[in-house]
């Protein structure tokens, strides 16, 4: 047990801290798509609200089927 929670310390303290030149590359560029992530679900969807499609509504966007002869 006490060695998950080392593991799991020595990863964070990576990701806070990195060593190495690479590694601080790493965790800006996770950042970044961290922060582009959130942006774009803030601009595509800003409303939580899920749009209304019942029956009708599908049926006039997809039309309704007939079938072939």
């Amino acid at each position: 047990m006490w060695s998950i929670i080392a593991s799991l310390t020595a990863l964070l303290s990576a990701g806070i801290r990195p060593r190495t030149p690479l590694a601080k590359a790493i965790v800006v560029v996770l950042v970044a798509k961290l922060v582009g992530i959130a942006a774009i679900k803030t601009l595509m969807f800003p409303d939580p609200a899920k749009p209304p499609a019942d029956a009708v509504a599908v049926a006039r966007v997809i039309g309704v089927s007939t079938p072939m002869r």
